[in-house]
């Protein structure tokens, strides 16, 4: 087993992390974690290039846009001149959809000789592609702490049969899952019905004006009522996760059993294009 451990006296910190779960443990039990200088997450946005042409894409992501130039020295160069202490447990590579950038085997590896444990979302398009899936379930299965998969609707033909690939090779495999309306939430619940017992975690998301999306309309009450629903009939919702972004419904509604922390405090988001460091995300403030 690889354990690996983080602790900043300053923060009230200590983070465990191994077999891809962190414990987070605050020092003095009387007062609360603080926001890290060095997160123990990050998110890497490695390219602007997406073929999905989602319409609520919170990114703006296009197929014709750039991928990052030289993005294994700035990866060196950043993290590489971190000490143990201060480099993150993960990161979680991103875009765009990461997997078209024509250095990807080589940013996963590189992570991992880092001692990073690298993560990915992708939208599942590249298993069209025989010689990429190819390339990209081999290097998966060499570097990869895990794969999100997001479950676009409008992509179902995609995922369905990555998410099959990704099990079959016994890849650590999550479904990221947009919540806005009634609509999506049944989605979810379909979706969840299908993979419960394949998939590891269905992270759910929900939407956020930015970007090409307009509207961030979020029925909390009926995706509360049916996540209630599911705790009642199994007794278990351990394999549902929540977003960031769920915080302040999560604060007022303590219905469910998630370890809450204030958003950002132990992550950041690292566009690899221009070095410049965010919040999230989500979030236009640089850093």
């Amino acid at each position: 087993m690889n354990i690996k451990t983080r602790c900043f006296q300053e923060n009230n910190y200590k983070g465990i992390y191994f077999n891809g779960k962190t414990m987070r443990l605050a020092l003095d039990s009387r007062k609360p974690i603080t926001e890290l200088e060095y997160p123990e997450f990050y998110d890497v946005k490695i390219t602007s290039k997406c073929f999905g042409e989602c319409p609520y894409c919170y990114q703006s992501s296009v197929w014709n846009a750039k991928h990052a130039k030289d993005p294994v020295k700035k990866i060196q160069k950043f993290f590489g001149s971190m000490t143990e202490n201060q480099k993150p447990f993960q990161v979680a590579i991103g875009g765009g959809e990461p997997t078209l950038h024509p250095e990807f085997p080589k940013i996963l590896r590189t992570f991992k000789a880092l001692g990073i444990a690298p993560n990915y979302t992708t939208n599942g398009m590249w298993i069209d592609d025989p010689i990429l899936a190819r390339q990209i379930l081999i290097a998966t299965k060499m570097y990869c702490e895990g794969v999100a998969i997001s479950c676009h609707p409008h992509l179902q033909a995609f995922w369905e049969i990555a998410a099959q690939a990704l099990i079959v090779n016994q890849i650590f495999t999550n479904f990221h899952l947009i919540i806005s309306d009634r609509d999506s939430i049944d989605s979810f619940l379909d979706i969840y019905n299908t993979w419960k017992g394949q998939i590891k975690y269905f992270v759910l998301l929900p939407i956020a004006a930015q970007g090409r999306c307009e509207d961030g309309t979020l029925d909390w009450d009926y995706l509360s009522f049916w996540l209630k629903q599911i705790q009642k009939d199994t007794g278990d919702i351990s394999d549902i996760a929540f977003g960031a972004n769920f915080y302040p419904y999560l604060k007022k509604d303590k219905s469910f059993p998630v370890s809450l922390y204030e958003p950002e405090i132990l992550s950041k988001y690292l566009d690899l294009e221009t070095m410049k460091i965010y919040p999230s995300s989500f979030s236009t403030e640089e850093i």
